[in-house]
């Protein structure tokens, strides 16, 4: 009989440690979630930026009209898709981590 209750308490300590880790590990997936939120808002926040600012150089395209100024506005615009691109690729990341 003691035997059986010895096992029984050993069971039982095991089935708590194991709650135990898996508890920790709910917080440290908890806690990475809540940094891929920030994340994914401080990125949303860029893109939006980057928007507005693409917005803006169009608007300065339309009227600004010499050869020079389109060359080098096309490629502030080209630059800027490329930092677009990279932030939506990051974006789609985190969702997918998310």
């Amino acid at each position: 009989m003691e035997k059986i209750l010895q096992q029984l308490l050993e069971g039982q300590n095991k089935l708590f440690e194991s709650q135990d880790k898996m508890s920790k590990k709910l917080d440290l997936i908890e806690q990475a979630v809540l940094i891929n939120n920030d994340r994914l808002n401080n990125i949303d926040s860029k893109l939006a930026e980057s928007t507005r600012f693409i917005s803006a150089l169009s608007q300065d395209v339309a009227r600004t009209a010499t050869k020079d100024s389109i060359t080098r506005l096309d490629t502030k615009i080209d630059l800027i898709n490329n930092k677009l691109f990279q932030t939506e690729t990051d974006i789609a990341l985190l969702k997918i981590v998310k």
